[in-house]
């Protein structure tokens, strides 16, 4: 019964969590001509410092030619570079330009202002109590995949 219902209410959470993120994001994104994938891969991009696209792929949890593809469209539109690498020419590295960083900065910008203030009425205690479950959820996961590994 428990599996029944942790299942049921994981696979749940778990989308409508993606969703209300989408669906939180996008109109962020929307106004850069973004796609909030491509919003995500210009900021995974700006964390991961040397990144390449499969850093990107492994990060983002997407395949190495949908991270490559949509690097390129992010390239074309001005907002990284792609670069071979000197070392290895199979890496491609990626930096965001002058314009990726200025509309990543906006998205940021945008972002506080507009969810600021759901952000401030929050306690720390609802905090605490919302990174407690993500991060339960996230061992619940990995255990899940250690099985699955161990599996094969």
């Amino acid at each position: 019964m428990r599996d029944e219902i942790l299942k049921k209410e994981l696979w749940d959470m778990v989308r409508n969590i993606a969703t209300s993120m989408q669906t939180t994001l996008r109109p962020i994104m929307d106004v850069h001509g973004l796609t909030t994938m491509q919003g995500r891969i210009l900021a995974a991009v700006k964390e991961c410092e040397h990144g390449n696209v499969g850093t990107i792929s492994k990060v983002m949890d997407i395949s190495s030619s949908n991270a490559s593809n949509m690097c390129k469209k992010l390239e074309k539109d001005g907002f990284i570079t792609r670069n071979r690498s000197a070392m290895d020419e199979r890496v491609v590295e990626l930096e965001l330009t002058e314009k990726g960083e200025n509309v990543l900065g906006e998205i940021n910008s945008e972002m506080k202002k507009i969810y600021g203030p759901v952000l401030k009425s929050k306690t720390d205690e609802e905090f605490d109590s919302i990174i407690s479950g993500i991060n339960s959820l996230n061992e619940l996961l990995k255990e899940f995949e250690k099985r699955i590994s161990n599996q094969e």
